[in-house]
């Protein structure tokens, strides 16, 4: 799944997550097949972004899950060997680990972007 700025979206998208607006009231279901009658409707009630399944947008600042464990360890390099360092580094790379899954699962195919 991929949060994309509403400008970006096209119709035939498909949104991985349901649409609310600031009261939670739902405006579009998860599921919906997204079309330009849709998006002009969420674009007057001033929606923002939205979340569609797979990665259809290349933004250029998204980076895979194997980029993101590498930059992860990368940057806990430095404190190798502080317990608490370790324990907040394992916690980080779990919770990319599972976002990662997650994507997978929503969008029904690998995380590449």
């Amino acid at each position: 799944m991929q949060k994309v700025p509403i400008n970006l979206v096209r119709p035939g998208m498909v949104l991985a997550r349901a649409v609310r607006n600031d009261k939670g009231m739902a405006l579009c279901a998860e599921g919906t097949e997204l079309n330009a009658i849709i998006l002009e409707r969420l674009k007057k009630m001033n929606v923002e972004s939205l979340v569609v399944k797979g990665h259809p947008v290349d933004r250029g600042d998204e980076n895979t899950l194997e980029q993101k464990i590498a930059e992860t360890e990368y940057r806990f390099s430095r404190v190798k060997g502080d317990p608490i360092m370790e324990d907040l580094k394992a916690s980080v790379l779990s919770a990319l680990k599972v976002q990662g899954r997650a994507e997978e699962t929503t969008s029904g195919e690998p995380d590449h972007g």
